[in-house]
């Protein structure tokens, strides 16, 4: 591992996170690693998220995919990406089991998975992903197939998405819940779709704030009915 870049990056990444609210001095951190257990293994094997609190919002980040891997000596921030969700609603003081830990570390655990997540986003701007709702711990976003859609990379004025890292640019990568309507209209007109709904949620304002029971967004600008009968033409 590049020792140098990964301190710098620890200093980075804590500036970031920093100025994006009032963060949390400790992270939630698993008290065995994943990784011996099965799971995947982040570039510098630590998994961490980091809490930051605003006065109307809490936000969960991943602390960790930017880290430089442990077994290679050039400098490099890791899969050149951190995964963030938002939040207005009350999630309550218990972080680490709620819904937003479970959707933040679960979209963290794909991204490794994948590797490639951040080239995705960098080509695209915006992607979507179905995840197992109880393997997830998501079911109150599920739909009828206990799928969960999200969209990841939409972006927001004020919250940078593209970051300067001590190796390499990193991408802050925000995490939305789709409504079962949303999954299927994006999974049915595939691009398109996806970056219909990714305007959407900029000119409605809603942005990756994610909101629980949430009306969908197809619904409030009637573009659900515009979709059956395209369908069928």
């Amino acid at each position: 591992m590049n020792t140098e870049v990964y301190d710098k990056t620890n200093i980075v990444r804590q500036e970031l996170f920093s100025s994006l609210g009032a963060l949390d001095s400790d992270v939630i951190a698993p008290l065995i690693n994943p990784f011996f257990m099965g799971g995947p293994k982040w570039p510098a094997l630590r998994q961490a998220f980091s809490v930051i609190r605003t006065e109307n919002s809490i936000k969960i980040a991943s602390t960790g995919l930017s880290d430089p891997y442990d077994d290679i000596d050039e400098p490099n921030n890791g899969l050149k990406l951190e995964i963030i969700a938002e939040t207005k609603e009350d999630i309550g003081n218990d972080i680490s089991n709620s819904w937003l830990f479970r959707l933040v570390n679960a979209i963290s655990q794909q991204a490794v998975y994948s590797g490639q997540m951040a080239e995705f986003l960098a080509k695209y701007g915006v992607i979507t992903m179905d995840i197992n709702a109880l393997d997830n711990g998501l079911e109150d976003f599920q739909d009828e197939n206990g799928i969960v859609g999200v969209i990841i990379g939409v972006e927001h004025p004020s919250l940078p998405k593209k970051i300067q890292f001590p190796a390499e640019e990193i991408i802050l990568a925000t995490v939305q819940i789709l409504t079962p309507d949303e999954l299927k209209y994006v999974t049915e007109i595939r691009p398109e779709g996806r970056n219909y709904i990714h305007n959407l949620m900029k000119q409605s304002g809603l942005y990756h704030y994610v909101t629980p029971n949430r009306v969908s967004l197809l619904k409030a600008n009637d573009k659900k009915c515009w979709w059956k009968i395209w369908k069928k033409s």
